[in-house]
């Protein structure tokens, strides 16, 4: 007798989202120490050492970032990153709630969100989030230095609970997971953690021995002196 197969299940798929805004305007809080528009080349610096990682993952299925800046879909595209294209500017939570319903659309079983400023982060660290993937519902969240923001979080389902970042973002996305009964994993992870914001976190990163395209920007630029004196 011939024996037929059960067809297979659907397999469970992993896409990982960068929100990008407008970079043009990017790092006020730098203003103290550097003028717009060399802020303006670092955000794009750091976006391009975040997708250089990205792309070198290997658990995800589909990498993605959600912008309206050009200059940061071109990069991404360059990379081999698909476009989740926004014709107005958002709020990050708005954006990322949104992309992430599209991702759901797409067959996404979970979405991992990282930030485009952390230039630390590698290829392995984005992985190492994706494998603390936990049934259905769950959320890993990495925290930010301070454990007040929420650098990056991966959500399964991908619209588990809604997007709470501003301040005191880790402490309002673990409440709104509790409220609706998802099961929350806290994972530190110290590349992830240092995006940069503050002066403090520009000198944070100088002391770390790196090869990145912020740092070699700013070596270039004459800039490690200034920020690091």
């Amino acid at each position: 007798m011939l024996l037929t197969s059960r067809p297979a299940t659907d397999r469970l798929m992993k896409f990982v989202i960068v929100p990008v805004k407008d970079l043009s305007h990017a790092k006020n809080r730098l203003s103290s120490l550097l003028p717009q528009d060399v802020r303006t080349d670092i955000a794009y610096a750091m976006l391009e050492d975040v997708l250089t990682a990205l792309a070198a993952a290997r658990l995800p299925d589909k990498k993605l970032i959600v912008t309206m800046d050009k200059r940061a879909a071109e990069i991404a595209r360059g990379l081999g990153m698909e476009v989740l294209e926004e014709t107005e500017q958002k709020g990050e939570s708005a954006s990322v709630d949104e992309a992430s319903l599209r991702c759901k659309e797409m067959g996404a079983s979970s979405v991992l969100v990282i930030p485009g400023d952390a230039p630390l982060i590698t290829a392995y660290d984005i992985d190492a989030v994706l494998e603390r993937e936990l049934p259905p519902p769950s959320a890993v969240l990495v925290p930010a230095r301070d454990f007040m923001g929420t650098n990056a979080i991966l959500r399964n389902p991908p619209d588990a609970f809604p997007s709470r970042f501003g301040d005191d973002s880790f402490r309002k996305h673990k409440n709104e997971a509790a409220g609706r009964g998802v099961r929350v994993e806290s994972f530190e992870n110290p590349r992830i953690a240092l995006d940069i914001d503050h002066p403090e976190d520009l000198r944070e990163f100088l002391s770390v021995e790196s090869d990145t395209v912020t740092g070699r920007l700013l070596s270039r630029m004459g800039l490690v002196d200034k920020v690091t004196g």
